[in-house]
C-alpha cells in the first residue's frame, strides 16, 4: 500500500504569519506581530482576534518555536521564530504535490531559472551548483 506524503497546506493568513517572521530577520513577541500586521488598518495581515490560533497552528506543524525572555513586561514576553525556512517551505509544497517526483527536479529548478530576473545568469548557475552540492552531503 503506499503511503500518502504529509504535506501543510498554510492559509492566507498563516501564510502572512510566516512572511512576517521571515522578513523580520529575528524573533518577536506578540506585539510587534501585532503592530506589523496591522500597519494597513483598512488591509490587515490578519485579524487581530486571530492571533493565537494562527500561532498555535503553525507551533503545532512546528513550523515557528515560540521563546520566552527573562524578566517582565511587554518587551521581555514569549518571542515567535520560524523554524523553517521560506525556501525550505516551498521546496517543501512541491515536493509534496501528488504528481511530483524526483526526477522533476531538474525542470523545476530550470523553471525557476527561466522565470528569475537575475542579471548574471552565469552567476546564478554558479551558486545553484554550490548550493545543490551543498545540501547533497
Amino acid at each position: 500500500m503506499k503511503h500518502k506524503k504529509v504535506h501543510i497546506r498554510l492559509t492566507n493568513s498563516e501564510l502572512d504569519m510566516m512572511q512576517l517572521l521571515w522578513e523580520a530577520g529575528r524573533p518577536l513577541n506578540r506585539a510587534e506581530i501585532m503592530e506589523i500586521a496591522l500597519r494597513n488598518p483598512d488591509d490587515p495581515l490578519f485579524a487581530k482576534n486571530s492571533f493565537h490560533v494562527i500561532i498555535n497552528n503553525l507551533m503545532g506543524y512546528q513550523y515557528i518555536a515560540a521563546f520566552m525572555n527573562n524578566g517582565a513586561g511587554r518587551k521581555n514576553a514569549r518571542r515567535f521564530a520560524p523554524m523553517i525556512t521560506r525556501n525550505e517551505y516551498f521546496a517543501q509544497q512541491i515536493a509534496t504535490t501528488e504528481h511530483y517526483e524526483p526526477s522533476d527536479i531538474p525542470e523545476i529548478v530550470a523553471a525557476l531559472f527561466k522565470y528569475s530576473k537575475a542579471p548574471n545568469k552565469e552567476e546564478l548557475l554558479e551558486q545553484i551548483n554550490t548550493a545543490v552540492r551543498r545540501n547533497c552531503k
